[in-house]
């Protein structure tokens, strides 16, 4: 079943690669197919969704707390993000989706989000409510055994989405953009 990760992501870049076709003179693009609707539970243990934080620009990835490098190297590159676009922050929200709802509790994923000094929300939600988020921006995810069934990690997709104060995702992030990318595409999006 390794094909499936490995078709999603084929099927992701071609879907991007056709959609940045539609590239705007700012760098801004349009994404209808990933953008839309969706409702998980918040780190703080109730039900969110996404359009009831319209009006603010949204930073969207995927991740778990037991992640050794991606995530946490996401959260430290999204603190020089923040630091950058100083008191336009605060129009900023950060998404976290977890990818492991097996081990990744509200109460987890609000304990590990709260070590990184950015405005940014917990997600988590039962694994077929994650699969519809996934399936929803083309992002993928594998668990992937160790040393034995109960000792797991993930591989997941690395990008991230930058959502506008409407809900249409406006530019996806390469996990390779650094935080000077991404705060600069967020200044554009700001008033």
């Amino acid at each position: 079943m390794k094909l499936l990760p490995i078709f999603a992501g084929v099927l992701g870049a071609a879907v991007l690669s056709l959609a940045s076709c539609s590239n705007k003179e700012d760098g801004l693009l349009e994404y209808p197919e990933f953008s839309g609707d969706f409702i998980l539970t918040s780190s703080e243990g109730e039900a969110w969704k996404l359009s009831d934080t319209a009006g603010k620009v949204r930073l969207l990835f995927f991740g778990f707390t037991h992640c050794p490098d991606i995530c946490p190297t996401t959260l430290v590159e999204l603190q020089e993000v923040y630091r950058s676009l100083g008191t336009d922050s605060d129009q900023v929200e950060t998404l976290f989706v977890s990818i492991d709802p097996e081990r990744d509790t509200p109460e987890l994923l609000k304990g590990y989000l709260n070590s990184f000094s950015i405005p940014v929300t917990g997600l988590t939600g039962t694994k077929s409510e994650i699969d519809a988020v996934f399936d929803q921006y083309a992002a993928f995810y594998d668990k992937v055994p160790l040393d034995s069934a109960a000792v797991y990690t993930m591989d997941h997709s690395t990008r991230s989405y930058l959502i506008d104060q409407e809900g249409m995702v406006r530019y996806i992030f390469r996990y390779e953009d650094g935080p000077e990318r991404i705060a600069y595409m967020v200044r554009k999006l700001l008033p």
